[in-house]
């Protein structure tokens, strides 16, 4: 056991420590786990100084950013649209509340967007939705909407062989979102009075097949828009504006919405920071705030609205889902997002934090635990 006197920042230490010695030994054979245990052994750290309340935040928060690693390290043929959703009624306790709509549920919502990318998989598509009650009279309602793509082969805009290795990431921002809710579960009492938070996860896989939509199609989404298909990979932004239509629908006062989205976010900030795209600033400031005290960094980038101009001409439909210019491809599918909701929002593009050095980070749990409970 490793004893840390008190200091000036003790649950930080302890956090920090704690995600710093995960290791995900699911995998492993007996043999290995066995060897790797006792060549490492198993690390106690007590760090003095934490009062009641900073112990049960850290041990909270530390659930929700395992529980999202867990998701995000799975390996696709375990974790897929149906087993995410089992995992997620886990979570079910007598505060927090899971709803599971399957493709029937999801085809009479009218969710033909998140109908489209699945569809080139059997095991079809899951709209996850969870609910965390307000304490007291209900005055606000935060969403937080997740991509879940458990695996990403393009569709038949396919990945190269390179490029669609780890796409079993692709649910990032679903396992943050999730994380986040299985923190807040264990925090109730530390969410400010009257405010709910709901979680709605989009589900699927991104998968080629003789149902699978192809270039050129056109499907309607929830808010009744209609979207042609230019880029099957580009299949994110699909899922997440159903999700985000239907948080709205549902009376969410503010939306936020996390999803490894786009490869050019890397290529601006690379895999430490995540870019923020928000149309509210009281939203925009409480958010990098959070960030801050999560010790997760953002950076905003803007909303310039000219450049969706180019999901709008030579199309038939309402948008297209890329113009397949790689120019501004961050900003402009977040002003596609941006055509689907109705509310103060905030979209984090996590490209590139989910995972670092092939382990899953869970970026993104503690920046939304930290904004929540500063909600008071």
């Amino acid at each position: 056991m490793l004893r840390v006197e008190a200091c000036e920042f003790p649950a930080a230490l302890a956090s920090a420590a704690a995600v710093a010695g995960w290791q995900d030994r699911r995998y492993k054979g007996q043999a290995a786990q066995d060897e790797e245990t006792e060549s490492t052994g198993e690390m106690q750290l007590h760090v003095s100084g934490l009062s009641a309340e900073e112990q049960q935040r850290t041990e909270g928060l530390l659930r929700g950013v395992t529980f999202a690693r867990e998701l995000t390290s799975a390996p696709a043929n375990v974790l897929n649209p149906a087993t995410l959703a089992r995992e997620a009624r886990g979570l079910a306790s007598e505060h927090l509340q899971v709803e599971i709509w399957d493709e029937s549920d999801i085809q009479a919502r009218g969710m033909g967007l998140l109908l489209a990318v699945a569809a080139g998989s059997d095991l079809g598509p899951r709209l996850i939705r969870l609910t965390l009650p307000a304490r007291g009279e209900k005055r606000r309602v935060i969403a937080l909407v997740g991509k879940g793509i458990t695996f990403d082969t393009g569709g038949y805009s396919l990945k190269t062989s390179a490029g669609m290795y780890g796409m079993k990431n692709d649910m990032g921002g679903a396992a943050a979102v999730l994380g986040a809710m299985a923190a807040l579960a264990e925090l109730r009492e530390q969410v400010p009075e009257g405010v709910e938070v709901r979680a709605y996860v989009a589900a699927a896989e991104n998968m080629v097949g003789p149902r699978a939509m192809r270039p050129g199609d056109i499907y309607r989404a929830a808010n009744g828009k209609t979207v042609e298909v230019t880029n099957t990979d580009a299949e994110g932004r699909l899922v997440l504006g159903d999700a985000l239509t239907v948080a709205c629908d549902e009376g969410a006062t503010e939306v936020i919405d996390l999803a490894t989205l786009t490869g050019v976010k890397v290529s601006a900030l690379g895999n430490d920071m995540a870019a923020l795209f928000c149309n509210d600033r009281a939203l925009a400031a409480g958010l990098e705030q959070a960030a801050e005290s999560a010790g997760e960094m953002v950076w905003e980038l803007p909303l310039h609205r000219p450049y969706l101009r180019g999901y709008q001409k030579n199309t038939l439909a309402d948008l297209k889902n890329s113009d397949m210019q790689p120019a501004g491809a961050s900003i402009k599918a977040a002003l596609f997002l941006q055509e689907f909701v109705t509310r103060p929002w905030a979209h984090l593009d996590i490209a590139g934090n989910a995972e670092k050095d092939s382990v899953a980070t869970g970026w993104g749990v503690g920046t939304l635990v930290e904004y929540v409970l500063a909600q008071g």
